[in-house]
């Protein structure tokens, strides 16, 4: 008898160390490998996503930083470089222009006409990183009217080619000039975009207020 449990015994041992024994099938390492790679690619797209967002806010508040900075230059009493003397500029303002949308130029206005004219008034350029532009400068009317270099114009027609924000001592608040004389602008906004098309804007008001929108909204 105890030669038969012995048997049993023995026999089931040898089958469970059989069954530990037994590897992967070829069809479980395709479908555990595909399942890595699938996990693998998602992670990494949205890696791909959270920098390019990450990138596109640094540059909206580094545009709104760049905005505060002129602000202040305005505000104060600054010397710059003009034609190899140092001068104090009245006001000094930032250029964006649709044939430029990878920088930008702060200025100072030396001879108070509200524009940027030349490369004598450059203070300093801004340049965006590599992929990234600025897809949309606007102004906004005090009846509501968008002029803009891109598709929010109002008119669709893109009636402006380039924007000057400036801050003249001693107020804190913001003067729009663009291509058309003679208008009076309540606001304007500079919009980032990232090169999946994702955007965001910065908006400068009168009073001299400066905001970062949500991404993908329009102020």
């Amino acid at each position: 008898m105890s030669i038969f449990f012995q048997h049993i015994f023995s026999s089931g041992k040898s089958k469970f160390a059989l069954g530990r024994s037994r590897g992967f099938t070829l069809i479980e390492l395709l479908v555990v490998s595909a399942i890595i790679v699938i996990i693998t690619m998602v992670l990494l797209l949205r890696q791909s996503r959270f920098d390019s967002s990450t990138i596109l806010r640094s540059l909206a508040y580094s545009v709104a930083l760049s905005v505060r900075q002129t602000q202040v230059y305005g505000t104060s009493v600054l010397g710059s470089n003009n034609s190899g003397a140092v001068s104090y500029a009245s006001a000094y303002g930032l250029y964006f222009s649709a044939t430029t949308p990878s920088s930008y130029v702060l200025f100072a206005d030396f001879n108070n006409n509200g524009v940027y004219d030349s490369a004598e008034e450059t203070v300093k350029i801004f340049s965006l990183n590599t992929g990234y532009v600025i897809s949309e400068v606007c102004t906004k009317l005090s009846g509501g009217s968008n002029r803009c270099t891109g598709a929010d114009d109002s008119s669709g027609m893109r009636t402006i080619t380039s924007l000057n924000i400036l801050f003249k001592r001693p107020n804190p608040d913001a003067v729009f000039t663009t291509d058309i004389n003679g208008e009076s602008y309540i606001s304007g906004y500079i919009q980032v975009r990232s090169g999946d098309g994702t955007t965001r804007s910065v908006v400068i008001t009168s009073p001299g207020q400066i905001s970062v929108q949500a991404p993908g909204t329009l102020p």
